[in-house]
This record gives C-alpha cells, sequence and structure tokens, in this order.
C-alpha cells in the first residue's frame, strides 16, 4: 500500500473479455498519453490471459484477476479497481473499454494525463468527462491485421446522438465517501461518478452550461470510440455480451449498428501519430515472447 492520492499520474482502468487482438494497441495508446493501466482479467476462456499476464510480467499493466464474475461484471469490477487505485496511491482516477481512446485536441501530442491532471487540479473540479466521437465501420466486412485506429478513419458527427455520451475521471479521494457507503457496487454506471453537476467539466465546460444533450463541437478532446469495427467483428461481439446491461434491455445487432457505425466525415490520424503510435507497439511487442504475440490474433480467423 501506498500513501494515499501520492501518485499523481492518471491511472485508466477497465475491465476486458476476449479483447486480444486489441489490447496491445489500446495499452500503446494510452502509455504514449503518459496514463497508468489497470485491467481486470474477465475471460474464462481464450488466449487474452495469456496477454495479460504477459503485459504485467513486462511491466506495461497492473492486472486484476476478475475471471471469477461471469453475470453482468462490470460494476463489481469497477469498484474492485477503484479499491485498487486507492491502496496503489492514485490521486486520479478514469474508466474506459478496450475500444475506447482519449485524444486531446489542443496543446501537445500525446498529453492526455497531462490534460486530465490539469483540469483536475482546477479548485472546485472533482471530475471531468470527455464525450464520445464514433468511428464506424466504413464499409468492412472482416477483421483485418492492422491497427484499429488506422483501419478505420471516418467518424460522425458532433450532434450524433451517441457524441452525447462520456467518460469519465474523478479525483479518487472525490468518490471515497459514497465507496464506503457502498464498497462493492457504488459506481451508477460505466459512464461517470456520483458527483455533483458543479464540480463536473465535460470538455472542459461544467455541466449546468454544457447539458449533456447539447450538441457542440468537440473543444479540448475526445473519446475514439471504435464501437462497431467490420461487420464480422460486431458479430462477435454481440455473441460475447456486455458487462452492465442485461441481454434483456440490450439493443439487438442491428440497434446498436444503426446508433453507432458513423462515417460521415473522412478523418484519418496524421502521420507522424501513426509512426509514434507503431513505433510504441512494437516496443510493447519486443518485450513479449512470441508465443504470446501469437495469440493476439482474433480468434475467429481460425474459423473453417
Amino acid at each position: 500500500m501506498r500513501i494515499p492520492f501520492s501518485v499523481n499520474r492518471p491511472v485508466i482502468c477497465a475491465i476486458m473479455k476476449l479483447e486480444q487482438p486489441y489490447v496491445i494497441e489500446w495499452v500503446a495508446w494510452h502509455k504514449l498519453h503518459g496514463f497508468d493501466l489497470m485491467i481486470a482479467d474477465n475471460c474464462s476462456a481464450g488466449p487474452q490471459s495469456a496477454v495479460l499476464q504477459a503485459l504485467r510480467d513486462a511491466g506495461w499493466i497492473r492486472l486484476v484477476d476478475w475471471r471469477h464474475d461471469t453475470v453482468l461484471p462490470q460494476r463489481r469490477a469497477y469498484s474492485y479497481l477503484y479499491w485498487q487505485a486507492l491502496l496503489h496511491g492514485y490521486r486520479y482516477l478514469g474508466f474506459m473499454d478496450a475500444d475506447e481512446f482519449l485524444e486531446p485536441l489542443d496543446g501537445p501530442p500525446w498529453s492526455g494525463a497531462e490534460l486530465v491532471r490539469s483540469l483536475l487540479s482546477r479548485p472546485g473540479v472533482r471530475s471531468v468527462a470527455f464525450r464520445w466521437v464514433n468511428f464506424g465501420s466504413d464499409g468492412k466486412e472482416a477483421y483485418d491485421d492492422e491497427l484499429v485506429t488506422v483501419r478505420f478513419q471516418r467518424r460522425g458527427t458532433h450532434d450524433a446522438p451517441t457524441a452525447r455520451w462520456k467518460k469519465s475521471f474523478a479525483r479518487v479521494s472525490s468518490a471515497l465517501r459514497k465507496a464506503l457507503r457502498d464498497p462493492g457496487q457504488f459506481m451508477p454506471h460505466p459512464h461517470g461518478f456520483r458527483i455533483s453537476l458543479r464540480r463536473t467539466l465535460v470538455d472542459g465546460m461544467t455541466l449546468d452550461k454544457h447539458p449533456a444533450a447539447m450538441p457542440m463541437e468537440w473543444k479540448i478532446g475526445w473519446i475514439r470510440h471504435y464501437a462497431v469495427k467490420s461487420r464480422q467483428e460486431l458479430a462477435d461481439k454481440h455473441a460475447r455480451g456486455g458487462g452492465f446491461t442485461p441481454s434483456s434491455e440490450a439493443p439487438s445487432l442491428d440497434e446498436y449498428r444503426v446508433s453507432r457505425d458513423q462515417n460521415d466525415i473522412l478523418d484519418p490520424l496524421d502521420d507522424a501519430t501513426v509512426g509514434a503510435l507503431r513505433a510504441k507497439v512494437s516496443e510493447i511487442v519486443r518485450s513479449l515472447d512470441p508465443a504470446v504475440i501469437a495469440q493476439t490474433r482474433p480468434l475467429f480467423t481460425q474459423r473453417g
């Protein structure tokens, strides 16, 4: 256990299941942005566990074994990850998924952790959130062994319904009182914390001036959201099921595709960003056993 709130570097926490084709890119992206990473492994079968364990052993992530929790595990895992962040001394934490990539829109490149830290350091600010920008399938039908952020270059507009959704970071101390009241399930949903709207910034503005439904252009940062990928990958994701919403309440595959497969604007990453990301991915790959790397290929490419 470290001194509480002594680690000034924000930590991103996530729960993952069958994400072995994508996790190295996700780790590389957020390491370039200066974050620590803590992942709960929720894969009871398949190669993801070996990949995550190798990333942990090489020092890229902290790893929590969450394979025992098989029914809507996300809320309980998030609560546990919060307590782990507190025990490890983190001052700031956020929750994201393996298909989400935080990106500042202003300031120097790869400055995501600094952006989060600077916003949460403002007097009176307890939580900060960034809105989704949804990248669609661009008509692709099947998996291709290329970086997700390079494969899919077309995105939705700022006034798309899903652009109202957010992912949040918070001061660890600001969530502590509610965590003590309900240690196992105090997270209300995957998108935010139980923190006053007056104490929360969305895209750098308070919620009373920036209602969740207000269609505005992104200003200081966004969450690149690759929920769809190719048609084949989306079908596998849908079959896997969600970690928070019961299947009886979840949208159908077609409803999910219609709401998130947004391809209005061509917006590729610039060459410098792609080059830096490829270099970081290569650095991570070199640190892992080749036998583990072979397991990052998706299981569905092996179907006869």
